[in-house]
């Protein structure tokens, strides 16, 4: 395992948290770790993965819709990405090549050590946010 993914199951390990699932990605060469979990929203339970490698950076990705985008909807769902991106620093969304909509919140991580309890209030930040803004998702989507 990495240093900053060892960092980070340290941490989960000390405060006892059994959320995550690390799973080691062979054969690239900045060594990523994904953990994986879920959020559990009172509308949706979303898959979530955190990605620590050898990199500066570290990733919290959430999928929040699988096959989000279609024709009837892509206009609204876009201009609704776009308004969001623009309201939040923390993080962004996007489609993927298979138009899911997909949330990302990057970590710079300076050294080889992760801060624990920073991420875990980024995961809280992004939990409230999106059981305020996944009701309003899914009314876009299904529009």
């Amino acid at each position: 395992m990495n240093p900053k993914a060892q960092s980070f199951q340290d941490y989960l390990d000390k405060e006892k948290l059994k959320d995550f699932t690390p799973e080691e990605i062979s054969g690239d060469d900045l060594k990523p770790v994904v953990f994986r979990s879920h959020l559990a929203l009172k509308e949706a339970r979303l898959p979530v993965v955190v990605v620590w490698d050898l990199s500066i950076y570290g990733m919290v990705r959430i999928l929040v819709a699988q096959k989000a985008l279609k024709k009837t909807n892509e206009a609204a769902l876009l201009k609704r990405i776009n308004e969001t991106n623009r309201k939040y620093k923390a993080f962004k969304y996007y489609l993927d090549e298979e138009g899911n909509l997909v949330l990302d919140a990057c970590i710079l991580c300076r050294g080889q050590k992760v801060d624990g309890e920073l991420v875990y209030i980024l995961f809280n930040t992004l939990a409230q946010h999106l059981e305020e803004a996944y009701g309003q998702w899914m009314k876009t989507i299904w529009e």
